[in-house]
């Protein structure tokens, strides 16, 4: 029997939405904690500062582990897509990065696990986009999630060394908005991508 547009959405259609929705429960949630934060300041401060004040804590925690469960589905879209090796270590990575970024809400700073889930998150998150741009380089999508990917972690060393920067509010942030861009703008399962 074939599907008809009545049908509803398949398993696959509905997980390859949970990225992006992800995507705008963290960061839109992040943005609105720096918002309604009187102390953080972009050039001073971590995102994770907002994670222990009593104002926002509640709020970028929960938009953490909430994007975080929200999200998860989407690995499996990706692994259901991903024919070959690097297309599995994608989706697990990108699964894993999203389980770390979970982890930074339930340990917030000054917690012993919140340093490694964070650092993990990070190097997960910009593994994911190079390894999906090595898996697919001759595609236009692909060779930009490598600079995706590239870009993610070279934020580090540009705003800390080159730029001076005081925090790590603005690399956190860089990284967390280039793997949002990957999910929703590059990723193989992005929306509006055919099946």
């Amino acid at each position: 029997m074939s599907s008809t547009p009545d049908a509803g959405l398949s398993g696959r259609q509905a997980a390859r939405l949970t990225g992006p929705a992800a995507v705008i429960v963290s960061l839109g949630g992040i943005l609105l904690a720096t918002a309604l934060s009187s102390t953080f300041d972009w050039q001073a401060s971590a995102l994770s500062d907002l994670g222990v004040a009593p104002a926002t804590a509640w709020l970028f925690n929960g938009v953490l582990v909430g994007g975080a469960v929200v999200g998860m589905p989407y690995a499996w879209a990706l692994w259901s897509a991903a024919p070959g090796v690097l297309g599995r270590i994608r989706a697990a990575s990108y699964l894993l990065a999203i389980a770390a970024m979970g982890g930074v809400g339930l340990a917030p700073s000054g917690n012993p696990l919140h340093l490694p889930f964070a650092v993990t998150f990070f190097l997960l998150a910009a593994l994911t986009a190079v390894v999906d741009g090595v898996a697919r380089f001759r595609l236009a999508s692909g060779k930009l999630s490598v600079v995706v990917g590239v870009l993610a972690v070279l934020a580090w060393p540009v705003w800390l060394l080159w730029l001076d920067g005081g925090g790590i509010a603005v690399p956190e942030f860089v990284g967390a908005a280039l793997f949002g861009l990957w999910v929703v703008g590059l990723s193989p399962e992005r929306p509006g991508r055919p099946m």
